[in-house]
């Protein structure tokens, strides 16, 4: 299974954020699209991450500070572990873990295309699991029905 594999069920839509909105303005811009995750800009690059993860840092490291004085700047995280859509989902996966992330930017020609998180690859593997279980149990069926004829 490929990362395209992904996308292309759970759709590729990529919501940003500008890296000098607020934290507060992250989070309701969060909230409003049900997502954990956004993609901060700097000048229409991409400069970082800022995910649910962030948040709580933010709350600890600024804890008498609004979180409408916080940049996301200041909040996000810089270092952007990125997919490509043909790599391996196993591999995918276990980079994730490694790093300990929860959301991966998906990227294809130097721009990103999607953004997957550790939910998503769950849910396609959960999927294929439910797909591959019917299988099985069809295939007992038969054979069980063959055996009694």
């Amino acid at each position: 299974m490929k990362v395209q594999d992904v996308l292309t069920h759970k759709g590729s839509d990529v919501y940003t954020i500008d890296v000098d909105k607020t934290v507060d303005d992250a989070i309701d811009e969060m909230a409003a699209k049900h997502v954990s995750a956004l993609i901060v800009m700097e000048k229409g690059r991409p400069a970082g991450i800022f995910t649910e993860r962030d948040v709580l840092k933010i709350h600890v490291k600024f804890r008498d500070k609004p979180l409408e004085a916080i940049a996301v700047r200041d909040a996000m995280t810089e270092k952007l572990i990125v997919a490509r859509p043909d790599d391996d989902l196993n591999a995918v996966m276990s980079a994730m873990v490694q790093a300990d992330i929860r959301h991966m930017p998906v990227v294809s020609e130097g721009r990103i295309i999607g953004v997957l998180s550790i939910r998503d690859i769950i849910h396609q593997y959960v999927g294929s699991l439910k797909a591959e279980l019917t299988y099985l149990q069809d295939y007992i069926s038969r054979l069980e029905d063959a055996q009694y004829d």
